[in-house]
């Protein structure tokens, strides 16, 4: 491929208004005039490669500059890497994100809005050829600066999950050979230690439990905090996955939720796809689950279906054998278990809600409904914020208008609930005992985690009950939960090891 190069201008014609070009007279001045540039014709053999007919470059102030740029890209060209000319990081990001087909629905929504609200934004126009790790460090600085300005301050663990969003999209950049390297290796970002997952212990999932055992949805919250089955493949459970046998449940596909839409796909990865060795209790309760569905099956007559749903290529899937469904037999949204979860944890320990202020040294309380089956006579914790600040104790109880209630106090109330100096009780504390702190849904299967590794269950077999595509995924999360374990191994390979002598102990 032969490499021509030209000088040019952008000096017009006063006359006719046109670019005078390489016709322009001060090119052949003796004062730098101009511009060089250089242009490759690729042969017919090499296009599909390339991806364009003709290499060109411009803008080079010596001729010996346009020909080593020549060199450089032809180089490039040899090597296998194509010719992206002036396409732009905002359109590359435009076109990776397209291209990735099977990206789940979370993951495709966390990407778009990192292109959308970080990166385009500071780095959009730069040339994806250009691009270099200070354009890099200068539009990261750029989204720190106006994050900081907003309601909700862009924190670094965001800024952290967009610099892996442009690296996945680099990198594979660098695997098309679009570009010879990935810019974002060079990149610093400000110190973030990511916060360890501080789950319910294990009274606290019992109390959840407790509380969930009369709910119609009882099994899947059994499966959730005991197993730590994820939310949308509790959704997508199916009976034909269920061995009474063998006390075994196959996992196979997972409802997700997109914005307000659903679908029905694979799991997460491929180690998603598992069977879960289930306890004699969980059993238990999905098959008494089964008996109450065929019961609302049969009410429900012929309007029962479970839906349908598109799967990851956009193709309708009737849906049938769903475990746990609307009592209509439709199958459940993801968001609607993580709303149910915490009513029910919130009702957990839970007598009532302060529902008018209380005055210091009040004698009562007015609070709204009062739970069910739970006595108000006697002593119960005071709660902000489900921070628990003192106690009262009830010893009357009138009912007011509505579902509202005056509730006598032995004591009159002061700061922390109980004597002392005074202070006002706002509405919306609470009145409960062993009240439970607020966590996620997704907390439950961190809860069964931490169970289980507490317990001595090797890694590798929690991590394969979790569906991590790896045990360094399991680790990762859960280091910190495996202090204990550390412990005991440490004691038994000092046990382990006999010896005559040992270091004086220091007193």
């Amino acid at each position: 491929m032969e490499i021509q190069t030209e000088k040019r201008c952008g000096c017009r014609d006063p006359e006719t208004g046109k670019q005078l070009g390489k016709r322009c007279a001060k090119l052949r001045g003796r004062k730098p005039h101009g511009k060089w540039s250089w242009r490759i014709e690729v042969p017919e053999e090499l296009i599909p490669l390339v991806g364009r007919t003709q290499l060109r470059g411009s803008g080079f102030a010596t001729k010996d500059a346009a020909e080593q740029d020549a060199e450089d890209q032809l180089a490039k060209v040899r090597a296998g890497q194509k010719h992206i000319g002036t396409l732009t990081v905002g359109e590359y990001l435009d076109q990776w994100l397209e291209s990735k087909r099977r990206l789940r629905p979370t993951a495709r929504r966390s990407y778009e809005s990192h292109i959308r609200l970080h990166l385009k934004p500071w780095l959009g126009q730069v040339p994806l050829s250009g691009l270099r790790a200070d354009h890099l460090d200068k539009a990261f600085r750029q989204i720190e600066a106006a994050g900081a300005r907003k309601s909700r301050p862009t924190g670094p663990a965001t800024i952290e999950r967009v610099r892996d969003t442009l690296r996945n999209a680099l990198n594979d950049a660098v695997k098309r050979r679009l570009i010879g390297f990935n810019p974002v290796a060079g990149v610093e970002l400000p110190e973030y230690i990511r916060p360890e997952v501080e789950p319910w212990e294990a009274h606290e999932v019992g109390a959840f439990l407790d509380e969930a055992a009369t709910d119609r949805l009882a099994a899947m919250w059994e499966l959730i905090a005991l197993h730590g089955v994820r939310r949308g493949e509790a959704c997508g459970a199916i009976w034909p996955g269920l061995d009474a046998d063998l006390s075994v449940l196959t996992i196979t596909q997972q409802i997700t939720e997109t914005g307000a839409r659903h679908g029905v796909w694979p799991p997460k990865t491929r180690s998603g796809r598992r069977k879960v060795d289930l306890d004699p209790m969980t059993l238990g309760s999905l098959l008494a689950h089964r008996l109450n569905q065929d019961a609302e099956r049969e009410q429900a007559g012929g309007v029962w279906v479970n839906g349908t749903l598109p799967n990851q290529h956009g193709k309708p899937v009737e849906l049938s054998g769903l475990m746990f469904t609307r009592p209509d037999g439709r199958y459940l949204p993801p968001e609607y278990v993580s709303q149910r979860m915490q009513t029910i944890a919130r009702r957990a320990g839970l007598l009532a809600t302060i529902r008018l202020p209380a005055p210091a040294r009040a004698g009562h309380v007015v609070v709204g409904a009062l739970q069910r089956d739970r006595d108000p006579i006697g002593e119960w914790t005071l709660y902000v914020n489900r921070e628990p600040i003192g106690t009262v104790t009830v010893t009357a109880v009138t009912r007011l208008f509505g579902n509202r209630h005056r509730l006598d106090l032995a004591e009159p109330l002061a700061a922390g609930g109980g004597a002392g100096a005074a202070a006002d009780v706002a509405v919306g504390a609470e009145l409960g005992r062993g009240l439970l702190s607020r966590r996620r849904l997704h907390d439950l299967r961190h809860a069964s985690a931490s169970i289980q590794l507490q317990e001595g269950i090797d890694l590798a077999l929690v991590s394969k009950r979790l569906g991590h595509s790896s045990p360094a995924i399991t680790g990762a999360l859960y280091a910190h939960l495996l202090r204990p374990a550390g412990q005991r191994a440490a004691l038994a390979v000092a046990n382990a090891v006999p010896r005559s002598r040992r270091a004086a102990t220091p007193t």
